[in-house]
């Protein structure tokens, strides 16, 4: 082999990542350029591609260029990779198949195997057949480490020709280190036996790098470079004979993405040999500097793209194709979907957290504009009136938009109704009706049933309005709780009134009369003004369609954004949840029933990890809770306003917090956010109740009925045997009863004023147990502006200086345990305290003899299910009683 006559098409460092395929292509050539030039390959360099990522992104076929980079794929991914040579002289042509599986725990697995035709073209003479005969290459690789920040990676990889018995095999080692969300670097060690008893086979070491960039610190703009340094291992030449001209080869490569879009740009040296152009034997060796280009188009779980090579020919030197499929979604390309129609479920939405998810539904739909087409399910919404007005006003802004909204109503009752009153059209079922009876408040007292049982209950409580023991106190409401539940009524009346009114162009006196005269026949509503259309539920589709001018399907559509926007930790906003009644220790969820209680001491850590959480760029306090414990309440009081002092201090390096009241956000639940600077609410959220309850029950009767006798011999104070059931108070306890809830009530007041900028005799005018209407609370300055979750996320991303053009993943804590792991970790979790509190009773009382007959036990199963989680005689910062408006 001469070397004299080799011409060197293109040697040194890439210039510009910019540089075209149609630059690289009219390039001009050297005064031999008649002379053919033919891809060099060697035998273990697997199907040709377009793009060559070794730090950027992984997938399944990343195990042949870089194993480590199988640990950032998640779930199962399946990658098909296809090339086809159109020049002559090119190679890399043939079929591969790869396949990944993250185990987890820092550990992924990936299979491959080629089907390889790296020969010229044609007839055409290949004077390196040998070299370059069909090869099957069959791979495994394994990858372990956090493939968000790092990992390592082993390759292993053998061939087989025709007729031959599978060769030695080659090992690939890599790494890939995460420099935050803006770098990537990737390494690769290549290394072929040298025991392969084929004359053909030329061993090679390979030793790759490379350095990829996302300036944004997002997936939407990549920049890349690096350089293979390919080393002969053949005796007698190795590293001695590396000529950097000739085997340093240098690459770079720029990506555009945009939701399911990508389109890149590769530019890279490669080596190359000169052929005779009458004999096509070898007579020289070089390098040439070929260009590509791909575009991938994503449609959730699948990607399939398109690439073309150009460089070494006087046209586009081969196609290459690849399809992916895996079990992460990865993202969604648009285009118009006027057919499509988003069908919404309200009867679906039972917590907070299926709250979110639909606004986020509804937040897509607006940014869609005049694609969006959205049916609204009206029946049964789950939620009270606050959550149902957020909701209301994220489906009137996808009207704003230019969106389409329907409604499909059967049973609706008044709240149901007043959501779907924001559509367009309404429509209803022949056999159904409109329960729009109006709204009101009952409340169940049980004084004299557990009188009859020998049960008694006191209550020490600040102050009037603070009526939450009124259940077991009283038989009828107090004068100072029917003031406030009338309050709370009519302010949800009127509001609920205009907007049926606007929304159905209608007068406020007549929806008013439309009420009175519900329930309402699908005829008399339609009759009415309060739907447009009677129909069966088949029918739906053609109607939607008669009015949009299209044929259309009804379906659900997830998020069409990537399921991981970065390399590492993304940046995020945090939305944490105060959801139900408020409970010391561990926060508490049981499935099979829908129960939720806030732990204050898992709000408190939560807190706690996202201040240290240099990802995490915002805090929205969510809150839809009645209260509880007084001191769980203060303990998450404390890390909110630790929190707020933090972004105080450095707001570049702590996130902000800002809180979103939803349903109810009343005693305990209010106590917490006015650790904040910043709380939205809406006009009917449930708001205040700022006072204090405890409530004692005296089962000493029934023990009398009984004939059971009780008897103590005590040491020490007389409090000793205060929270005891066997017996009243005494009037010591009650004085310390007393003196403990006027001491939690005047720190209550304290934080208030605090928070609120008030005086303490300011928040105890507006105090005192006393609940409001959002509207009205924001009269008397216990919220800041209305607004649901939308506005306090905007508010925070506005306080953490993130670019307006910036994707924040929003994360809901704290994370919720699914059915399956709380039976793993043992069904003991659902009710951990409440269950062992039981059991030691149950021992205790077997030991003295004191076992409750079965009749109070079934008594005190009817009770609320949260007084199971509340200590005994303890201050409690509760609501006043169920606030329920229906």
């Amino acid at each position: 082999m001469s070397a004299s006559r080799g011409v060197t098409v293109g040697r040194g460092m890439i210039g510009l990542l910019g540089l075209s395929v149609a630059s690289v292509t009219l390039a001009p050539r050297s005064a031999l350029a008649a002379d053919p030039v033919a891809e060099h390959r060697e035998v273990h360099d697997g199907v040709d591609r377009a793009i060559h990522d070794r730090s950027g992104e992984g997938d399944a076929s990343s195990l042949e260029l870089n194993p480590a980079l199988l640990n950032s794929v998640y779930g199962i991914d399946l990658t098909v990779l296809g090339y086809q040579t159109v020049y002559d002289f090119a190679r890399g042509a043939g079929f591969g198949a790869f396949a990944s599986l993250n185990l987890g725990w820092g550990f992924a697995l990936g299979f491959g195997v080629q089907a390889m035709e790296p020969g010229f073209r044609g007839d055409n003479f290949d004077f390196d057949l040998g070299h370059n005969r069909p090869t099957t290459k069959l791979s495994f690789g394994l990858a372990a480490g956090a493939g968000e920040w790092g990992s390592i990676g082993v390759g292993v990889h053998g061939l087989r020709r025709s007729g031959q018995r599978l060769r030695a095999p080659e090992v690939d080692l890599g790494a890939v280190f995460r420099l935050t969300n803006y770098a990537s670097f990737g390494a690769v060690a290549r290394m072929g036996p040298a025991d392969l008893r084929d004359s053909g086979y030329r061993p090679v070491l390979d030793l790759s790098g490379e350095l990829s960039l996302r300036p944004l610190g997002t997936r939407w703009l990549e920049l890349a470079g690096g350089v293979t340094a390919r080393a002969d291992q053949s005796e007698g030449r190795g590293f001695g004979n590396f000529d950097v001209g000739q085997d340093l080869l240098p690459y770079g490569r720029v990506i555009l993405r945009y939701q399911g879009l990508e389109l890149a740009g590769e530019v890279q040296q490669v080596q190359t040999d000169l052929l005779d152009e009458d004999t096509l034997e070898l007579i020289g060796t070089s390098t040439a500097m070929r260009g590509s280009v791909s575009l991938a188009v994503a449609w959730d779980y699948g990607v399939v793209g398109v690439g073309v090579h150009a460089g070494l020919g006087e046209a586009v030197d081969g196609v290459a194709i690849k399809a992916r499929f895996t079990s992460q979604r990865q993202g969604r390309a648009y285009w118009g979907r006027l057919v499509d129609v988003e069908a919404i479920e309200l009867g679906g939405i039972g917590s907070q957290r299926g709250l979110i998810a639909t606004l986020r539904a509804l937040e897509r739909a607006e940014a869609a504009g005049d694609r969006a087409v959205i049916l609204i399910k009206a029946d049964g919404f789950g939620l009270g009136w606050g959550a149902g007005q957020e909701l209301r006003d994220a489906l009137r802004r996808v009207r704003d938009a230019g969106g389409h909204v329907f409604a499909w109503a059967e049973t609706p009752n008044l709240r149901d109704y007043w959501i779907a009153s924001v559509a367009e059209q309404v429509y209803t079922h022949p056999a159904g009706h409109f329960s729009t009876v109006g709204i009101g408040s009952r409340r169940l007292y049980f004084k004299d049933a557990l009188a009859k049982l020998g049960v008694e209950v006191e209550a020490a409580h600040i102050e009037e309005y603070k009526s939450a023991h009124e259940n077991f106190t009283r038989n009828d409401r107090s004068p100072a709780d029917t003031e406030q539940r009338v309050a709370l009524l009519d302010d949800t009346w009127e509001v609920v009134v205009h907007d049926i009114a606007q929304a159905r162009g209608l007068s406020k006196a007549k929806v008013r009369e439309l009420i009175t005269a519900s329930p309402l026949s699908p005829e008399a509503a339609l009759a009415g003004g309060l739907a447009d259309a009677v129909m069966h539920r088949d029918e739906i589709g053609e109607n939607i369609g008669e009015d949009i001018g299209a044929k259309v399907s009804l379906r659900e559509f997830g998020p069409t954004t990537p399921e991981r926007e970065t390399w590492g930790v993304a940046p995020y906003l945090a939305v944490v949840l105060i959801e139900g009644t408020i409970i010391d220790g561990k926060s508490r969820y049981i499935p099979l029933l829908g129960l939720q209680y806030t732990g204050g001491d898992t709000i408190a850590e939560t807190l706690r990890q996202l201040r240290a959480d240099s990802a995490c760029k915002g805090i929205v306090l969510r809150v839809d809770s009645g209260g509880g414990s007084a001191f769980a309440s203060e303990v998450m009081w404390r890390e909110v306003q630790r929190t707020h002092a933090a972004w105080e201090k450095d707001k570049r390096g702590s996130p902000a917090i800002v809180v979103s009241m939803s349903d109810v956000a009343a005693s305990g639940g209010y106590y917490v956010p006015v650790a904040a600077d910043e709380i939205f609410a809406e006009p009917l959220t449930i708001t205040g109740s700022i006072g204090v309850v405890s409530m004692h029950f005296d089962v000493s009767g029934l023990m009398d009925i009984l004939g059971v006798g009780i008897d103590r011999v005590d040491r020490g104070s007389e409090a000793i045997d205060m929270n005891s059931i066997w017996q009243p108070w005494s009037e010591v306890q009650r004085e310390k009863v007393r003196e403990g809830i006027e001491q939690i009530y005047a720190l209550f007041l304290e934080r208030v004023a605090k928070g609120r900028g008030k005086t303490a005799d300011e928040v105890d005018a507006v105090a005192r147990g006393r609940v409001w209407s959002g509207k009205r609370a924001k009269d008397i300055g216990l919220i800041d502006e209305y607004g649901g979750l939308r506005e306090a996320l905007a508010e925070v991303r506005a306080r953490s200086g993130q670019p307006g053009f910036r994707e924040l993943e929003l994360r809901v804590l704290p994370r919720r345990l699914t059915l399956v792991q709380l039976i793993l970790r043992g069904a003991g979790s659902l009710v951990v305290e409440p269950v062992e509190r039981a059991v030691s009773a149950k021992e205790r009382e077997a030991r003295e003899g004191e076992v409750l007959p079965q009749l109070l036990d079934a008594a005190a199963a009817r009770l609320p299910l949260s007084l199971l989680f509340l200590p005994q005689d303890e201050a409690l910062t509760m609501i006043p009683g169920e606030i329920e408006i229906e």
